[in-house]
């Protein structure tokens, strides 16, 4: 009898010491993530060096992109384009495609291959505090015309963790493409590339500037 008594004190025991399913328990896990996601640039600058960053997905993807030209001649020359959001009217791009764009174009004459930069402006000019520029945004002052062989164009697709790139090269002679190439960028990698102004982000975001219809003539260069 007395061990009966004895393993229902225990069985009680071990009763009350059950958690109350109906108590809410704080999610450690999600609390970190959130409280990572809303770090600060600045704590995001000063963090740890990405293993690979926007411009070794920018040298994988050209590499893709000339493996698939039959023949590829040093003669050509390339221009290359912004990447597109997909979602968007193809006239609009983020800082993350800016970026992947000047990385194509130097994995592009990395490779051996002459590219036009078409925000040349031609001239140097100073501003008020004593920098000097070359490059320009404002179409008036951009390259009127260019030999060109080749364009370099593509899109951005937004995607669960992270984005698609699609890259194309179109000889400008045809219109015909002549290659593609597709690569899969992780959100950590688009993410960590940052604007100068937090501001201008959110003005980009919030109060999107109608883009100007103006267009660059190109002409087709020949071998």
């Amino acid at each position: 009898m007395k061990y009966k008594a004895l393993s229902l004190c225990v069985l009680f025991a071990g009763c009350a010491e059950l958690p109350d399913e109906n108590i809410n328990v704080p999610n450690q896990v999600n609390f970190s993530v959130k409280g990572a996601s809303q770090l600060s640039d600045s704590n995001r600058y000063h963090g740890d060096e990405l293993i690979k960053n926007v411009n070794h997905y920018a040298k994988w993807l050209t590499q893709d992109l000339f493996a698939n030209i039959d023949f590829p001649n040093n003669n050509d020359i390339f221009v290359v384009t912004n990447l597109a959001l997909l979602d968007s009217n193809l006239n609009k791009t983020s800082h993350f495609g800016r970026q992947m764009t000047e990385a194509i174009s130097h994995e592009v004459h990395r490779t051996g291959f002459s590219v036009i930069d078409l925000k040349a402006s031609g001239f140097i000019r100073m501003t008020e505090t004593g920098d000097l520029f070359y490059q320009s945004e404002d179409h008036l002052e951009l390259s009127p015309a260019a030999d060109a062989s080749h364009i370099i164009t593509g899109t951005l697709t937004k995607h669960q963790g992270g984005y698609f790139v699609n890259a194309k090269v179109i000889l400008l002679e045809s219109r015909a493409m002549v290659s593609s190439a597709q690569i899969f960028v992780p959100y950590n990698v688009v993410d960590a590339v940052m604007l100068e102004d937090k501001d201008k982000e959110k003005k980009e975001v919030q109060e999107p500037v109608a883009p100007k219809k103006t267009t660059v003539p190109l002409k087709a260069y020949s071998n």
